[in-house]
């Protein structure tokens, strides 16, 4: 013993030992103080920690049998701050697992597409090496869901499995050609549907939203660009991935399978070639009815913003295409869109929201069809005529949406007679193009001018009464006064218009033109009496006339008393004048009468006596 104990080896042992033993000690310490932090930090979240012994954080389990949950935290006692890291590093698995996912895919499509093109393996083996690669991801997939702990790099593998078969069909039908179009597509329905049929069996939107996200995002690579074909492929990963999100109420997997046909579908119809064009146009139209007959379910199950963003950006490529193409075949392609959108606008079961995105999109289709098929005064005269029609059926209705949408194509309709048929200097100047030249009135510009300045008129006259059925024009606070004013000069301008042209047809020369602007300065002082005299009980009314009375005093010194000569200044003074002593004179007798009236009212009341109202005690 002696001797073995003075052997030098023997004690570098034992000082080993002891310096490991050491070690051990402190970082007992140091777990031992870990342990009171999460001890005190349990306690000042849940109150103080009761004495006696504490139950396990899990139930008790047979030997070699795992916990139910093994993965989750202990609930409540593990502290919050053990709660904050288990999070963290599980955030970051995921981070990492989905990462590799997609770098699995870019190695996919580097087989697919770039292997074709540096002639590596032969198209056969490259498409049956994916679908082997997908299969298997899969499989391992489902291996390792059935343990908790597993489950998020089961989700990642399942997730590029689905989408790595999705991309094998899609190669296999646009690049290789080795199915018909037909089969290729029923075979990624198959497919999507299947692999979304897995998220919902999991009951993962991450899954999900990632198999939709890779394959879409892909999708364009193993087609050779943006082909009609694409737009159909990913419009069957929107149908399987709707059908899931509605049935879970998921809306970010409805939402990201919805941005890609819009997408490739606008992209497609802008970048196409003619002999693309017919297939194009069954992809966006073939979109469009999937998202009218998904605009129900998705209203009720999605929330509202998301339901009506896929409804009102269905016709995007349609219009992008109807754009593209010619004359009557594109302006026939955006009424269409326009005439299925107007379905949904009008079923009573669909939510307002959905009404609302259905009738915007279907107004902005029928405006392109207008643009696209005619031109000129006719082109100006069809949108403010679409413009009566809606804000009439607003008035109806008494609808302050379709009022909105109304006087939007309206307004577009007044700026063009502005720009082009009625532009301002022809108003105050003569001759003035287009409607005259120096040497010789232009009586089709003439005409067209007085058309369009009827139907402006018309426009804002419909807009003010459809506005005061909508309760729109209820008070005279500035809501009131910012729609009214702007209407009101529109009117004014329209009826100037419609006037001048009108005694320029009739005669057209200088002695036309100053007879039309004394006919309206008269008549503005004529409307402004009509105004007053219908303003006694009506505010709105009433404010109008009384602003319109200045102005029709301000054209009379400003212009034409500059502008006019002759005889027509002197009619012009004089018809206003006498307009203005009747106004006043008429709206003082109205007014008295007004408070006559209401004073005898107020005498006829029978006096209130002290107990129940209106009894004499």
């Amino acid at each position: 013993m002696l001797t073995g104990m003075s052997d030098p080896n023997v004690g570098d042992r034992i000082a080993a030992v002891a310096a490991e033993l050491g070690r051990l000690g402190r970082r007992l310490d140091e777990l031992g103080a870990e342990l009171s932090s999460l001890h005190s930090g349990a306690a000042l979240d849940g109150g103080p920690a009761p004495a006696g012994p504490q139950p396990a954080p899990y139930p008790a389990q047979p030997w070699g049998q795992r916990p139910p949950y093994p993965d989750q935290p202990p609930p409540a006692t593990s502290g919050a701050g053990g709660g904050r890291r288990r999070r963290s590093a599980l955030s970051g698995a995921r981070v990492l697992a989905w990462t590799g996912a997609g770098v699995t895919l870019l190695g996919v499509v580097l087989l697919l597409a770039l292997a074709a093109s540096r002639g590596w393996f032969g198209p056969g083996a490259r498409v049956l090496g994916g679908a082997v690669l997908g299969v298997g991801l899969v499989g391992i997939a489902w291996w390792l869901h059935r343990r908790e702990t597993s489950r998020t790099g089961a989700t990642a593998l399942a997730g590029t499995g689905i989408a790595t078969l999705y991309l094998v069909v899609a190669a296999a039908t646009a690049l290789y050609e080795f199915l018909p179009d037909s089969a290729g597509l029923l075979l990624a329905l198959l497919v999507a549907g299947g692999g979304l049929g897995v998220a919902d069996r999991w009951r993962s939107p991450l899954l999900a939203s990632g198999t939709v996200a890779g394959a879409a995002l892909l999708a364009p690579v193993v087609t050779d660009g943006m082909v009609p074909i694409l737009v159909v492929l990913v419009l069957v990963l929107e149908l399987a991935a709707t059908a899931v999100a509605l049935r879970h109420r998921w809306p970010w997997p409805a939402v990201l399978a919805g941005f890609w046909p819009v997408l490739y579908g606008s992209l497609t119809a802008a970048s196409g070639t003619v002999a693309d064009r017919p297939f194009t146009a069954a992809a966006v139209l073939a979109l469009l009815v999937v998202r009218i007959a998904t605009a129900l379910p998705a209203s009720t199950r999605l929330p509202r913003p998301s339901s009506a963003g896929l409804l009102v950006t269905a016709p995007l490529p349609a219009l992008v295409l109807a754009a593209t193409l010619d004359g009557r075949v594109g302006a026939g392609l955006a009424a269409g869109a326009a005439a299925l959108l107007a379905v949904p606008a009008i079923v009573p079961r669909l939510d307002r929201a959905g009404r609302i995105a259905a009738g915007t999109a279907a107004t902005i289709a029928l405006f392109e069809s207008t643009v696209i098929l005619l031109d000129g005064a006719s082109r100006t005269a069809a949108l403010l005529g679409q413009a009566i029609v809606l804000v009439v059926v607003a008035a109806v209705l008494r609808s302050r949406v379709l009022l909105v949408i109304g006087g939007v194509y309206g307004s577009v309709g007044v700026l063009m007679a502005m720009a082009v048929h009625l532009p301002p200097r022809t108003l105050v100047e003569f001759p003035s193009r287009p409607l005259a030249s120096p040497t010789t009135p232009d009586i089709g510009a003439l005409t067209a001018a007085a058309g369009v300045s009827a139907l402006v008129l018309a426009f804002a006259v419909a807009v003010l009464v459809a506005a005061a059925r909508a309760g729109v024009l209820g008070g005279t606070g500035l809501g009131t006064v910012q729609l009214w004013v702007p209407a009101g000069l529109v009117a004014l301008y329209g009826a100037a218009g419609l006037v001048v042209t009108l005694a320029l047809l009739v005669s057209p020369d200088r002695t036309g033109f100053v007879v039309g602007h004394a006919v309206v300065s008269v008549s503005w002082t004529v409307t402004a009496l009509i105004l007053l005299a219908r303003g006694i009980s009506r505010p709105a009314l009433r404010l109008a006339g009384l602003v319109l009375v200045p102005v029709a005093v301000a054209k009379l010194i400003l212009f034409d008393l500059v502008a006019l000569d002759g005889i027509a200044r002197v009619a012009a003074f004089l018809g206003a004048g006498l307009v203005l002593l009747a106004a006043g004179s008429r709206y003082a007798r109205l007014v008295a009468e007004a408070e006559a009236a209401a004073k005898a009212d107020t005498e006829a009341e029978p006096p209130q006596q002290d107990g129940a109202p209106g009894t004499t005690g």
